[in-house]
């Protein structure tokens, strides 16, 4: 394991873009077995725990819409690819091989783009915002912390969402 990631929650830590992290007690990088014994977790640790969690239940929550919102552009561009070769067949009678038919098509292929780009980026932020809570959970079970995070999200205005988090820590020293 990473010893900078028990420094991440520290209030200890010094870091600078010569040394890396360090820790401000002993001005050396992290040298323990499993865990620090001089670890401090107060206000560092509570903040960091927030937004990660907080991050976390942000894109839990946009689930429904990207999948809602895949479906949707995957049936309009699959309609539009269908709709061009259709109007090619039997509308122009001149077969699919047309310049009109298969402009249409390439058009409906931007929908199919669109669809699938929201759902990579959806499968991206989901991954990496659980990896840091897990990577979080992981020292904090070193340490046989355990804590419940109650998040309530309030009203958006002008693109900023008002976000409410109650922490609650058992084990911390």
């Amino acid at each position: 394991m990473n010893l900078a990631r028990h420094c991440e929650l520290c209030d200890h830590q010094k870091v600078n873009l010569k040394h890396g992290t360090t820790c401000g007690l002993t001005d050396r990088k992290p040298e323990f077995n499993k865990t620090c014994a001089k670890i401090t977790l107060n206000e560092k640790f509570e903040n960091k725990l927030k937004t990660v969690n907080i991050e976390y239940e942000k894109i839990k929550r946009t689930k429904i819409l990207t999948y809602t919102y895949f479906a949707v552009f995957i049936a309009i561009g699959i309609a539009v690819i269908v709709g061009g070769y259709l109007l090619g067949k039997y509308a122009l009678d001149s077969g699919v091989i047309s310049t009109v038919p298969i402009i249409i098509m390439a058009v409906g292929l931007a929908p199919l783009g669109m669809a699938f780009g929201t759902l990579n980026k959806y499968r991206q932020g989901i991954e990496s915002a659980k990896s840091k809570k897990d990577k979080i959970d992981e020292v904090l079970n070193l340490y046989r912390i355990d804590y419940n995070i109650d998040i309530k999200f309030g009203k958006e205005y002008h693109g900023t969402q008002e976000v409410y988090a109650d922490l609650n820590v058992k084990g911390l020293r």
